[in-house]
């Protein structure tokens, strides 16, 4: 799915009559594309299409008025609300419809019948995506009542982020029920896992995720945990966002694939790119509903149709996208025959390598430098270090999330005193409660000192402050 094809495709066809439409009844896009130099005549061909401006959060979506970004201007068509957490500044907000829900249903029962391999058994899901305005606690609700409705003997149950309630339901309620999937975000779910007694784990249980990136070791701990070893099928990714709803999702053979193709190998240098140190996210999708560039910044954009329409719309996400034919003839020349026969010619395929404006994630929130700087300018501290930090949310060697931050201590301060990281990790606590929506929940929910910052200092000009080495100010996964 290359930006620049000349010829057009079903999947492009689709994208083109969308944007003809957003350009005659949404007010905001026609806005935008006229303020990009571009007059609203419709769209013809795939130039045209590669032609017309990017839409960002901050160049559209943060500049018009909601009313005018949905169609016709009718506010009333949206059903559902999302908003996304406000780790970048204020939250944004996302409309949902019914077309949006039949799809979340759609997606969910195909992972429940292939990955999970349900059936007509009944099924008990643990919902520990956060609940409230985020979409994801009420994305996968309002897709259990979906499947219910067409007949699926599935069930819910929504403890969100409370680790100890999901404990209980898995360990009191989820043994009524032949199968148990539990949906969350990786660190949280591994938490439930860790706190439920031996015999609720004996259940036949499936694990659900989104959120964040997860390692192969982390899904063989995870399986092992459960007594699954080697069924990875039962631990399935979902590549979603507060905009789009879920837009992809691991299958059994994406799966295989990732796990065979490990840095180094052929498979994953033509994959995931040579230059690939850690393996990507890999998922499938359907071009249909989502379709997918790749810009020269290596920038995913999407278009996507929903009550506020996205047209060429840029997350922040990088990465690489395949049709099915180019995943089909990449795997035949590996060659990984056997795996090429798998492969949905119809569908699309991302790789999702990263996204550089976020920080590090930690529990699943989004952790920014801007949203600890007021920690290191506190009057209490600011004359002992230099305001260089980095931060990290990488797992120890249990697989458990911990929040780190080095410091760099300024010049000639060479014994600082023990109460310095104390008071670091304070403030530094009490900083990400006040800027960051997601870590103030996650704090809120948690009666450990999980969330609690560890600090480790560094003498002036040392360790990852070397005078030749460029600041960074995070560690991503």
């Amino acid at each position: 799915m290359n930006p620049l094809m000349t010829t057009t495709t079903p999947d492009l066809d689709h994208a083109i009559s969308l944007a003809n439409r957003a350009l005659a009844h949404i007010p905001a896009y026609q806005e935008h594309v006229c303020a990009h130099g571009r007059d609203g005549r419709p769209v013809g061909s795939a130039r045209e299409f590669e032609a017309l401006p990017v839409t960002t959060k901050i160049n559209y979506l943060r500049r018009r008025s909601l009313s005018d970004m949905v169609w016709n201007g009718d506010i009333a068509g949206a059903g559902t609300w999302s908003a996304t957490s406000g780790s970048t500044g204020g939250p944004t907000f996302f409309p949902r419809d019914r077309a949006a829900a039949t799809e979340s249903v759609e997606i969910y029962g195909r992972i429940l019948s292939e990955n999970f391999e349900v059936g007509d058994r009944s099924t008990l899901v643990i919902v520990c995506f956060a609940m409230g305005t985020w979409i994801g606690g009420t994305y996968s609700y309002q897709a259990v009542l979906g499947l219910r409705a067409r007949g699926h003997r599935v069930s819910a149950t929504t403890p969100g982020i409370d680790v100890r309630a999901a404990v209980k339901n898995l360990s009191e309620l989820a043994p009524y029920y032949e199968k148990v999937v539990i949906a969350g975000y990786p660190p949280l779910v591994k938490d439930v896992l860790d706190q439920a007694p031996e015999s609720a784990l004996a259940q036949d249980i499936s694990i659900l995720l989104a959120g964040e990136a997860i390692t192969e070791t982390w899904r063989d701990h995870v399986l092992k945990r459960i007594g699954r070893a080697g069924q990875y099928r039962r631990v399935c990714v979902m590549y979603g966002t507060a905009e789009a709803g879920v837009m992809g999702h691991e299958t059994p053979l994406t799966i295989a694939l990732r796990r065979a193709a490990i840095p180094g190998t052929e498979l994953g240098k033509r994959l995931f790119g040579a230059e690939s140190l850690t393996l990507p996210t890999f998922v499938e999708f359907n071009p249909m509903r989502l379709f997918t560039e790749v810009d020269a910044d290596g920038h995913l954009l999407f278009t996507i149709d929903s009550t506020l329409p996205l047209i060429r719309y840029r997350i922040n996400d990088t990465g690489k996208v395949f049709t099915g034919q180019e995943l089909g003839v990449l795997l035949q020349r590996c060659p990984h025959a056997e795996l090429a026969e798998a492969v949905e010619p119809d569908a699309g395929y991302i790789v999702l390598t990263g996204r550089p404006d976020v920080a590090t994630t930690f529990y699943s929130s989004n952790i920014y430098p801007r949203d600890l700087v007021p920690a290191f300018e506190n009057p209490s501290v600011a004359n002992m270090i230099t305001n260089k930090f980095r931060v990290s949310g990488l797992p120890d060697g249990d697989h458990q999330p911990v929040l780190r931050i080095d410091v760099e201590l300024a010049a000639g301060v060479m014994s600082p005193g023990h109460d310095l990281p104390e008071e670091l990790s304070r403030l530094c606590r009490s900083s990400l409660r006040a800027n960051n929506e997601e870590f103030r929940a996650l704090d809120d929910e948690r009666d450990d000192d999980r969330c609690q910052p560890r600090i480790t200092l560094h003498a002036y000009g040392t360790g990852p402050f070397g005078a030749d080495v460029k600041q960074a100010y995070v560690v991503v996964a």
